[in-house]
């Protein structure tokens, strides 16, 4: 990298890199299950249930492999934020910077929780 290289630039070529790796390493193999609360909700409870199962399954059976895509899937999100935070305009309303850092703050959760996930795959508690 040029010493004229911006942050934003290495944030997004972080991005890149690590969407590239998700590329190289998940491909075109079999993804595993991870739902959200949101997607369980929209769910009947007899299918919740199925649905948190083979999700549950999937993770006993490679623990690696579910914890690799959560990890990544969570630098991809983190690194996103990070990007955000770059490029937020100075001229923005208060309303706006807050309704924008909620948003931030969100997303931040949301990473935590599939990092969080990671580990508890690894740990067999999942």
């Amino acid at each position: 990298m040029d010493d004229t290289s911006t942050g934003e630039d290495l944030i997004r070529d972080a991005i890149a890199a690590v969407e590239r790796a998700k590329a190289f390493i998940v491909g075109g193999r079999e993804t595993v299950p991870f739902l959200r609360p949101t997607d369980l909700g929209a769910l009947t409870p007899k299918v919740q249930s199925e649905a948190l199962r083979i999700e549950a399954e999937a993770h006993r059976a490679r623990p690696e492999w579910a914890a690799l895509q959560c990890c990544l899937a969570s630098s991809s999100q983190l690194l996103d934020v990070c990007r955000s935070l770059l490029q937020q305009p100075v001229t923005s309303s208060p309303r706006e910077q807050m309704g924008d850092r909620k948003r931030l703050v969100n997303e931040v959760k949301d990473a935590g929780r599939v990092a969080y996930r990671a580990a508890l795959i690894l740990s067999g508690a999942d």
